[in-house]
C-alpha cells in the first residue's frame, strides 16, 4: 500500500514509520522536520496550509491512504494562540483532505485526534464511548473536535473513507516533556545521573487516566488503514484506569537510587475530571487489535530512553 504521512517528524511518527515499513508499505511524508526512519528523498518539507503545494504533492504520489498526524498538540501553546491552533489543526486538515479527495477518491484518510475532545463528558465516571457527547474545554480539544466533524463530512463529499481517532494518553521513548510519564521518567533519570537533587516535587496524584504504550497506539493506526474498519470515530485506548500515583510508584521502584517525593502546594490543583478512561470495544470489533506492551514494561522502556539521554 502507498501511504502518505503528515507530521511524521513528531513523537508518534518515528514509531509509526518503523511499523509501516516492517509491514511492507511504500511511504512518503510531508510537513516540517525530517521524520526518523524515512530516507530524506521520501520527505518533502511542506506547509500543510499551502494548498497548492499540498495538492501537487498528493497528486504526484497518489497514495492509497493518508495518515494525518500534523497538529499543534501542546495545550498551553494552543491557549496562547487559539487562532493558530484552529488554523493548523482545522484548516490544515481541510487542506490535506481536499487534496487527497481530489487525487485519491476511494482512498482511506486517517485523521489523528485526541480524547481531549471529550472534556467534561468524562464526568460520567465510566469508560467513555464514541457516542458520548463531547464537551471540550480548551482550544486544542475544540480544534480537534471541529477537525473530526469536518473530516467526516468532507469524506462523504469527496468519496473518501475517513477514520478519526480519539487517542487517549500514550507514552514511550521520544515523547517530549510536558506529559506525566516523560516528566517523571526524565527526572528520575536526571537524579540517577547526579544532575538533580534526589527530590521529586509533585501535585495531585489521584487522577486516573488511560495509558497506552506508543507501539500499541501505532499498531492500532496501522490496523485501521490496513483492515476493513468502517469510517467514523474510534477510541484508541487501553480501557484501563491508572492513577498518577501508580505511575510515580512504579517509576520509583525502577529507580536505581532513593528518591524523596514532596507535595508542592503550588502544584496541588485537583483535577476537574478525576476519572478519564476510554472504552475500546468499537476498535476491537472493527480490527484485530489489543494492547501488547504491559504498562510497567512501557514505563521501563521510557525510563531507559531518558537514562540514555543523561
Amino acid at each position: 500500500m502507498k501511504i502518505l504521512l503528515t507530521g511524521a517528524g513528531g513523537f508518534v511518527g518515528g514509531h509509526l514509520i518503523e511499523l509501516l515499513l516492517a509491514h511492507g508499505h511504500e511511504l512518503r511524508s510531508m510537513g516540517y522536520g525530517a521524520p526518523k526512519g524515512l530516507a530524506p528523498e521520501k520527505h518533502r518539507e511542506t506547509d500543510i496550509l499551502d494548498k497548492s503545494a499540498v495538492k501537487a504533492l498528493v497528486a504526484e504520489f497518489k497514495p492509497d491512504a493518508l495518515i494525518h498526524l500534523a497538529a499543534i498538540s501542546n495545550v498551553p501553546i494552543c491557549w496562547q494562540d487559539p487562532g493558530k491552533a484552529i488554523s493548523v489543526n482545522v484548516c490544515g486538515m481541510v487542506s490535506v483532505l481536499e487534496a487527497f479527495g481530489a487525487a485519491c477518491p476511494g482512498g482511506t484518510f486517517l485523521s489523528i485526534g485526541s480524547s481531549d475532545a471529550y472534556g467534561l463528558a468524562a464526568k460520567v465516571g465510566r469508560p467513555l464511548l464514541e457516542e458520548d457527547v463531547c464537551q471540550p474545554q480548551n482550544p486544542y480539544a475544540i480544534s480537534k473536535l471541529c477537525a473530526e466533524q469536518l473530516a467526516l463530512q468532507l469524506g462523504k463529499r469527496y468519496g473518501v473513507k475517513v477514520i478519526h481517532t480519539r487517542s487517549f494518553n500514550h507514552f514511550g521513548p521520544g515523547q517530549a516533556l510536558g506529559f506525566v510519564v516523560s516528566d517523571f521518567a526524565s527526572q528520575v533519570a536526571e537524579i540517577e545521573a547526579g544532575k538533580k537533587a534526589a527530590v521529586l516535587s509533585v501535585g495531585d496524584l489521584s487522577a486516573a487516566r488511560d495509558f497506552t504504550y506508543v507501539t500499541d497506539v501505532v499498531a492500532a493506526y496501522a490496523a485501521l488503514i490496513e483492515g476493513e474498519a468502517p469510517g467514523g470515530a474510534y477510541n484508541i485506548c487501553s480501557g484501563k484506569a491508572v492513577d498518577v500515583q501508580s505511575v510515580l510508584d512504579e517509576l520509583l521502584k525502577l529507580s536505581r537510587v532513593q528518591v524523596e517525593v514532596r507535595k508542592d502546594p503550588a502544584r496541588l490543583r485537583p483535577s476537574e475530571v478525576p476519572f478519564f478512561v476510554g472504552d475500546n470495544t468499537k476498535l476491537k470489533q472493527a480490527v484485530a487489535w489489543s494492547p501488547q506492551v504491559p504498562f510497567v514494561e512501557g514505563l521501563y522502556k521510557t525510563l531507559e530512553y531518558w537514562r540514555n539521554r543523561n
